[in-house]
């Protein structure tokens, strides 16, 4: 896989003098209605991580629109409940589609993502045509999760990782059964221009052995970096059977995830930037969403185009090394081969699965 020669951007207009939240940045609804997508994904499944707050929720609200029968998965279960109740009450073009189906899901523990898994596997009737890794954390002080691992590799990374493994087999049945390719869509972030993966430095990807050397932005960027890769290595490997992979960056949004952010974090970016930025660029959850549903619903995807790093609901280019934050781009070892190829193999040592 590699970047395409000539990214297909079909936003990029709308992109180009972003005005902050609510501008003219598409939504997800609006990416819908533009990929004639409304109602057309009934008979399909989709399995969203990360649906109690922020993006994930509109993400489901989404899926559900497009008439897909949504499984959405979390932690908290009373906050989750409360989500599905406003995404069916509050459906403005989905009137009697299935509703939407709660999965509990803890991805602090490689034990908890095979029960949540294997719950959804009783419940799905056997398809699944979408999977979108959307949970994360960010910046979080140095702690591992139960099984020793850093926290936020664990959790951004080896947790979805591990869900893919255990649930390939129902992608690649419904997309044979169907004749349609299921599709991988991994929430990544501009993030993993922070850190490629070192697999010699504490700070990067052995972090869950010591927190010697820890710091959080590196080991995020390192997660950010893997779910790319790892989007990669599902498109190379599994394209030819019918499961494609993506891997988008929703852009800058204000939700919880940054909770883990310190004073010191803030001033490192500077007051007026961060002022500047959340003024301009940053996007409301239904325009952080929009990346994600393209990927999910755009026939650009269709059986083609997989193993892409996605922003602003388009394909994207080589960033420079000197461009600020906020401004679009890709780091080139998000695409080295051999790289995939090293985390691959680690993470099937790691969460117990044979090599394919």
């Amino acid at each position: 896989m590699g970047p395409p020669a000539t990214p297909y951007q079909p936003y990029a207009e709308v992109h180009k003098d972003p005005k902050g939240p609510g501008d003219a940045r598409p939504t997800s609804l609006q990416i819908l209605k533009d990929s004639d997508a409304i109602g057309k994904l009934k008979g399909k499944t989709v399995l969203i991580t990360g649906c109690s707050a922020g993006i994930g929720v509109e993400t489901a609200r989404a899926m559900y629109e497009a008439g897909a029968t949504v499984f959405a998965a979390a932690r908290d279960m009373k906050k989750l409940d409360g989500v599905i109740e406003d995404i069916v009450k509050n459906a403005q073009e989905n009137k009697d589609g299935p509703r939407p189906q709660p999965i509990e899901l803890h991805l602090d523990s490689l034990e908890a993502v095979r029960k949540g898994a294997e719950d959804f596997k009783q419940k799905c009737g056997g398809q699944l045509s979408i999977l979108i890794n959307n949970a994360g954390v960010m910046a979080t002080p140095y702690s591992t999760t139960k099984d020793g691992l850093e926290t936020q590799i664990a959790v951004n990374h080896f947790a979805h990782f591990l869900l893919f493994q255990l649930l390939k087999p129902l992608l690649l049945d419904s997309a044979k059964q169907s004749g349609s390719p299921s599709r991988v869509i991994n929430v990544t972030s501009a993030g993993h221009r922070f850190s490629t993966l070192k697999f010699n430095d504490k700070a990067s990807l052995d972090a869950w052995n010591s927190g010697e050397g820890y710091n959080n932005w590196i080991a995020y960027g390192s997660s950010k970096s893997a779910n790319v890769l790892m989007t990669n290595a599902i498109d190379r490997k599994y394209g030819s059977q019918g499961i494609h992979g993506l891997a988008v960056h929703p852009g800058g949004i204000a939700t919880d995830l940054g909770r883990h952010m310190t004073k010191e974090d803030w001033e490192a970016y500077g007051e007026e930037n961060v002022k500047r930025m959340m003024a301009t660029i940053f996007k409301s959850t239904s325009q952080g969403s929009a990346n994600t549903v393209w990927a999910a619903v755009s026939p650009h995807f269709e059986g083609k185009n997989g193993g892409q790093y996605l922003e602003d609901c388009g394909e994207t280019g080589l960033a420079g090394e000197s461009d600020a934050a906020g401004t679009p781009g890709y780091r080139p070892h998000i695409y080295d081969e051999e790289l995939e190829n090293k985390l691959w193999k680690l993470s099937c040592e790691v969460v117990g699965v044979h090599e394919d």
